[in-house]
Order: structure tokens, then sequence, then C-alpha cells
């Protein structure tokens, strides 16, 4: 016989079950609202193609590339807008375009889908493209004109490929300060951002010709990153950013699990490459970094942490960690849902305070 406590665990579970996937539902129709409604207002459907990167057919399979879009409603004066050409305020203010038919061209593959909530598209499509980049276009019906991006289709034989985050490892962000993280994300113009010193320098030293950039941050932000990587001379690559608001599964999308996530689809798409994993000591790099190289060690070549310093764990609410103690740094203790993992002993180990200073420790 069921106990009352028992009962209310039970409805517990069902209303946790329900709860994020009804917020995703009334989020989906309002989606589909707002865009019929800015549809009869004369705005378009404007495709906006991120940078990413696909594999070259190899003996061991064919190849592909990944595919990342978002399909937005907007005034056909405002592409520059929601390229990241303005204010940070204004990319926010954008009305998505969910289940529409889309139109993929690479070289001479054509493909067909239709777009997911918040007017997405995240697919991988089987092409044989030779090692380089190459250009991705994605048309919708009603569109003013194509959107256009580039995909790095690499060579598995290159051995070595580089993940890396960005607030606070190549960006000076300092976000998990509210009142800096509302200036950085919404009024502070896109040409002031700071990089992190000598970081550049260091991640072209060590890179192999991939490198990908991973971080929290909502894919309207993603332009800026682009551009920012162009203007301070930081190594091309994909930047795979992450969606706020409800999904089937919980009310706010989990920033540790998205990191995770996508180092393990990594590893699975290339799984001959040995990864360079970059990160800073502000949040949780070291202890997502240390769970993944203590889980597959033959996948992780050097674990690089930019130590920040006193002052700015004080903005960001850490605690500091001594730059040269590498047994504080590596394990820290872990997330909330991460083990506390040590990396094995033959990951290398790096932390400075800037990028200059990881390139000492490389010497």
């Amino acid at each position: 016989m069921r106990h009352a406590g028992d009962m209310t665990s039970a409805h517990g579970s069902v209303d946790e079950a329900w709860g994020p996937k009804t917020a995703a539902a009334i989020e989906a129709v309002i989606e589909r609202r707002a865009s019929n409604a800015m549809a009869r207002r004369g705005w378009r459907p404007t495709p906006l193609v991120f940078d990413s990167y696909g594999r070259a057919a190899t003996d061991s399979g064919p190849g592909w590339v990944r595919v990342l879009c978002r399909v937005l409603v907007m005034p056909p004066t405002q592409r520059r807008s929601a390229e990241g050409r303005s204010r940070g305020w204004r990319r926010y203010l954008s009305v998505s375009a969910p289940n529409l038919p889309a139109r993929i061209r690479i070289g001479q593959t054509v493909h067909r889908a239709r777009t997911e909530p918040g007017g997405h598209l995240d697919l991988r499509i089987p092409v044989d493209l030779p090692p380089g980049r190459h250009e991705i276009q994605v048309s919708v019906p009603g569109g003013a004109e194509a959107g256009r991006g580039h995909v790095d289709v690499i060579d598995p034989t290159i051995g070595r490929g580089i993940v890396s985050d960005i607030d606070d490892t190549v960006m000076v962000t300092l976000l998990p300060s509210p009142l800096q993280a509302f200036w950085n994300t919404f009024v502070m113009q896109e040409g002031s951002r700071r990089p992190v010193p000598g970081m550049a320098t260091f991640l072209n030293r060590e890179s192999a010709g991939f490198v990908v950039y991973i971080s929290t941050g909502a894919w309207n932000y993603a332009p800026v990153i682009r551009d920012f990587l162009r203007r301070h001379d930081f190594p091309a690559g994909a930047c795979i950013m992450t969606d706020w608001g409800p999904s089937t599964q919980r009310w706010f999308r989990s920033g540790l699990e998205h990191k995770r996530s996508q180092l393990r689809r990594l590893r699975t798409e290339f799984p001959e490459l040995k990864w360079f994993l970059v990160g800073d000591d502000g949040q949780h790099d070291p202890a997502i970094y240390a769970d993944f190289a203590s889980e597959f060690p033959e996948s992780v070549d050097t674990i690089a942490i930019r130590t920040l310093t006193p002052v700015e764990h004080l903005v960001m609410g850490g605690v500091p960690l001594a730059p040269d103690d590498l047994a504080a740094l590596l394990p820290i203790v872990a997330a909330p849902g991460l083990e506390h993992a040590h990396p094995p002993d033959g990951v290398r180990r790096l932390a400075g305070g800037d990028g200059n200073a990881l390139i000492v420790q490389t010497l």
C-alpha cells in the first residue's frame, strides 16, 4: 500500500516531468504566432548561418559536415543588426521561425530540412569534400536572400584538435556578475571588448588546424564572437553556443551539460584526435575537463587553464587558486553533477594568468 509521502513523491516527479515540457510547448506556440504576426507586417525569414566543421572522407567512413543555422523573422533592413554589427540589446529582440522548410547547399549537394523550435538547424549532412574551408548556403521560402557561412572540413590525420572556452578564456567578460553581465551583453559596444593578453598567440601556436570554441552563451551572441575572434587574430573555428529558456527536460538549459555533451560528441566524431582543452578557473572548466580526461584519457593531450586574479575571482564569486599550484588547480572540487575526477598522469597540465604565461609553460 502506498503511503501519503509516496504519493507526494510520485506527484512531484510528474510535475517535474510535465513542467518543462509544458513551458517548452508554450514557448513554441508563442514563437509560431509571433512569426506569423511579423510576416503579416512585411518581416521576412532570414537565415543566419554559423561557422561549423566537417570530416573529410577516409578509409574508416564517408565525409560529412555539421550545419549550424538559425532562422529569424525580421525587417529586411535589419540583417546587419542580427549579424552582430549593432549594440548588444538589439540582437535579443528577435522572432524565430520554427517548423520552416529550409534548403541547404554545400558544393553540389542540396539537402532539405525543417527548422526546429527556436528556428534552429543542427544537422549532420553526408557529403564528400576535400579538407579546407567551404561555403554553406541556407535559403528559406519568402527569405530575402540565402544565408551564408563556412564549414572547415578536417582531415582526421592531423592528430590533434583544440576545444576552447570563450568567456574569460579568450575574451574578458566576468559575466557571472549580474551587473557586469547586463552591461557587457546589452550595452557595451562590440569594439570595446578586450581579448585575454597573449591568448590568440597561444591558440595559434598550439593549433593543428582544428579549433572549436564552446560557450554557454546564447546563439544570439555567436556573430559577435565570430567578429571578435577575427578582429583579434584568433584561429578560425566553429562557435558552439547554446539556447536559453525551457527544453522538454528542464526549465533552463544547463551550461555544464552543454559543454560535457559537446566534448563527447567531438570525441565520437573524431576518435583519432587527441584534444587540447583550454578554459579558465572562474567557473567549472577545470572540473569539466578533468572529468572528461579521467573518463577518456586516450583522447586528451593537454588541459590548459587560465587562472583569474583574486579581484576577478571576487567579481566572479569564486575562490582564488594559486596560479603555480597545479595540485590545487586540477582537480578542483567538482560542480554539481560532475564527479571529483583527477586527470591521468599522462595528460599535460598548464596554468597561467594569460596566454603569455601559458606559452611560457609550454617552453
